[in-house]
């Protein structure tokens, strides 16, 4: 195991002392001079001390729990090792690599005096240093046989002098040590830091803060993997991954104190003999400098510089770096305009080999290792106030690696063999097409595999076409190795219709054969017929303020795994969404319908596997978005009656009208109007009413009321008849106007009076006839 910067800490302590012994020396001398002096130099004896105290940290990667040598055996095709030897042979493992951060957790709480937004940018910078900014895992590879050492690789300082950056290699390349050994790169992981994500947990979490809510995110978005996974089981996921269970473990109290962050790297090399160097780049934040972007020489004064927990300004770096300007002018110092002009590398060294020739100039005097100690300190400032250039200090990047021997014994006599899975899935609309592997792998004509389709009646119906999945284009897979697996593509020659199948996979070596069987389901291509009509029945009835969410079931049932199904399912406002994956748009990912939406489409489709064809199940449909209706209520409708001769008013109260939503999320209400169509009349009363005048449409508290006037032709009515009933039906619509886009919707009702008209009683006269007398 190699590791760089492991004594950087001793240096640094050495030179602490030595600068802070030298102001003391300035102090002294300076004894009586004027009191602001003084003031200036305790100033800038605090500032010194303050960055100087960050400097005795640990660099970037601080240990590996593995020797510096391992050694995996990977055991040879044909060869039971448990039946020989009693247990099975362990061909991965599983590294814990330990990165050192600075401890913030006395940050943490608000300081007397602080404003919120003071303390959320300090703790903002605690997140950075608190966390892994960066981090690779490398793997190379060379086939030396030594079983004792492993060839020389290049050092830190060959690599950053050559400028190489591993994130631009591609699996192939090859890298040259000085010593002529070469090295193979073969893959690479990295792993970036989401700081927004973390920012945002802090904010919700501000008034009660702890290490926990610095816990870092490394989103798959921004990881960057080239080449195979050399993982157990070629499982993506498990590469190389940040642990916060270990963390807790072994890198402090997650509550108190935090002083490491633990990834965890699985490694399952393919059958090739020879060395493996597993190479861990990290880059931290201990220090942090003047940003990148910050532009050249004129950095405000007031840019926050963070070394470990320690705050300093640029102005404070300011006065440092005049005071040593003054007291080593004759030493020539290199001028900062260096750093800030620099266009490469080997420009910050022209730097450096400057600052050298500074040092070597004062070697030689009394009080040598005092100012040499301040020319190192002039240099270690005007990194700091270069943008971008904090990156290059130890502190905030390191590397280890380690040599792992893979030994591939040669078996006697290999049985060819054929790994298939049982059972496979998938649709009418494609060919058929599946993984599989042999063993062992003896070269392009040794192996012989053929395959074949079998109905259920075990007539065969279609050829396999079988290929080494090396041999395609843009092909994942290592390319195999003498007695190893080769891993095989099965393709079956032509679409199949729905119904059971048998697939039949040989494999001739040598004389020898195996031969292997699994089950080949093929369904129609579609969704059932039930969910196909609850999907369309959802989405046509979509009205603005809905929230959109279903399920859906494939013809294929439960049968083919759900992580190979998209939907697609966005309105017109956000068309650059991606898809859904798995059969379900869960609620909690619903797609609101805005009135600011015009349409709202969706597709599904199923993603073959191996192939990645996308075979639709329901194409790429639009629906309108509609404006709902606003509901009339009757339930509450009381009446009034009143009659005047031969006319009749009825009032109908407590009519209620609910508004619907308008996708506006409470921003604005629909207008909502109540307009009456013409009567119709039922019973007595038909040919006999009529009405008087339109009806008068009142909006009251809780609801609308309607007032009708109705004329009774009297002279219709028998004169043995004193009353007049029916039931007169008016249709009422309720109208509903979107006022952010204009949209509008009515519901129509019936709504029914019982109409009563009463003859007024003739008064007869008491007055007996003329000539008469009164009884």
């Amino acid at each position: 195991m190699s590791a760089k910067g492991g004594g950087a800490g001793k240096v640094y302590f050495i030179l602490y002392l030595a600068v802070v012994l030298e102001l003391l020396i300035i102090i002294v001398e300076r004894d009586e001079a004027e009191e602001g002096l003084l003031k200036k130099q305790r100033e800038t004896m605090r500032i010194v001390e303050s960055i100087l105290s960050q400097l005795q940290s640990g660099s970037g990667t601080e240990g590996i729990n593995t020797r510096p040598q391992d050694e995996i055996t990977i055991p040879p095709p044909g060869i039971n090792y448990r039946e020989i030897m009693g247990a099975d042979i362990k061909t991965s493992r599983k590294y814990i690599v330990e990165v050192g951060v600075t401890d913030v957790s006395a940050e943490l709480k608000r300081k007397e005096g602080e404003s919120e937004k003071e303390y959320l940018e300090r703790m903002k910078v605690a997140e950075k240093l608190a966390n892994v900014q960066e981090i690779e895992y490398q793997i190379f590879y060379n086939p030396s046989q030594d079983p004792l050492n492993p060839p020389k690789f290049l050092t830190e300082e060959e690599i950053r002098k050559q400028g190489i950056d591993f994130t631009k290699y591609q699996p192939g390349q090859t890298i040259t040590t000085p010593d002529g050994s070469t090295w193979e790169f073969l893959s690479l992981r990295k792993l970036v830091l989401d700081s927004k994500k973390i920012e945002e947990v802090i904010t919700d979490n501000l008034l009660n803060l702890n290490l926990q809510h610095l816990e870092p995110f490394y989103p798959k978005n921004l990881q960057l993997a080239i080449g195979p996974s050399y993982a157990p089981n070629n499982n993506e996921d498990s590469v190389f991954f940040y642990s916060s269970e270990y963390t807790a473990q072994r890198g402090g109290n997650l509550l108190a104190d935090l002083k490491k962050r633990i990834f965890i790297v699985n490694f399952q090399p393919p059958a090739k003999a020879g060395w493996y160097k597993l190479r861990i780049y990290s880059r931290t934040n201990r220090i942090l400098g003047v940003v990148k972007e910050t532009p050249g020489p004129e950095i405000p004064e007031d840019t926050r510089i963070n070394i470990g927990t320690v705050t300093l300004t640029v102005k404070d770096l300011n006065k440092v770096k005049r005071e040593l300007e003054n007291r080593l002018l004759k030493y020539s110092l290199p001028p900062q305009e260096l750093l800030l002009n620099a266009q490469s590398v080997a420009d910050v060294e022209k730097f450096d080999q400057m600052l050298e020739n500074s040092i070597k100039m004062a070697s030689g005097e009394e009080n040598a290792v005092e100012t040499i100690s301040k020319i190192k300190l002039y240099g270690y400032i005007s990194k700091l106030l270069t943008p971008g250039l904090s990156v290059m200090f130890p502190q905030n990047s390191n590397s280890i690696s380690f040599d792992v021997r893979v030994i591939t014994p040669k078996p006697a006599v290999s049985e060819p063999t054929v790994t298939l899975d049982p059972y496979f899935a998938q649709f009418d609309a494609v060919e058929p097409v599946f993984g599989f592997t042999i063993s062992p792998y003896q070269g392009t004509t040794a192996n012989i595999v053929e395959g074949r389709v079998l109905d259920a009646g075990g007539s065969p119906v279609a050829r396999i076409i079988c290929r080494g999945e090396d041999e395609f284009a843009g092909a994942i897979v290592a390319k195999p190795v003498v007695g190893g697996n080769r891993f095989y593509r099965g393709i079956v020659e032509k679409t199949l219709p729905p119904g059971k199948y048998k697939i039949e996979i040989t494999h001739r070596l040598a004389g020898r054969s195996k031969t292997e069987t699994a089950e080949l389901e093929i369904f129609k291509t579609g969704l059932t017929e039930e969910s196909e009509k609850l999907l369309r029945s959802k989405l046509s009835g979509a009205y603005y303020g809905y929230n959109i969410y279903f399920n859906v079931i494939p013809n294929s049932g439960a049968k083919i795994k759900p992580d190979q199904f998209r939907i697609l399912l966005a309105t017109d406002l956000d068309q650059q969404k991606p898809p859904y994956v798995g059969l379900s748009i869960p609620p909690e990912q619903k797609v609101y319908l805005s009135c600011k939406a015009n349409k709202i489409f969706t597709k599904i489709w199923w993603v073959q596997p191996i192939t990645g064809k996308e075979v639709e199940l329901f194409p790429y449909t639009e629906f309108d978005i509609r404006q709902d209706e606003p509901k009339i209520n009757l339930a509450s409708k009381t009446e009034k009656r009143s009659q005047t001769g031969n006319r009749v008013k009825v009032q109908v109260l407590n009519i209620t009208v609910v508004e619907p939503d308008d996708g506006s999320n409470g921003a604005t209400k629909p207008e909502v109007s109540l307009s009456v169509g013409k009567p119709s009349f039922e019973g007595q009363v038909q040919g006999l009413v009529d009405l008087a005048s339109e009806p008068i449409i009142e909006k009251e508290e809780g609801g609308y009321s309607i007032t009708f006037e109705f004329v009774v032709n009297t002279a219709g009515i028998p004169r043995t008849q004193d009353e007049l009933t029916g039931t007169i039906k008016f249709p009422i619509t309720a109208t509903a106007r979107n006022l952010c886009n204009g949209k509008t919707s009515q519901n129509n009702k019936a709504l029914s009076i019982s109409f009563l008209y009463e003859r007024e009683k003739v008064r007869r006269s008491t007055q007996p006839p003329s000539g008469g007398r009164r009884r």
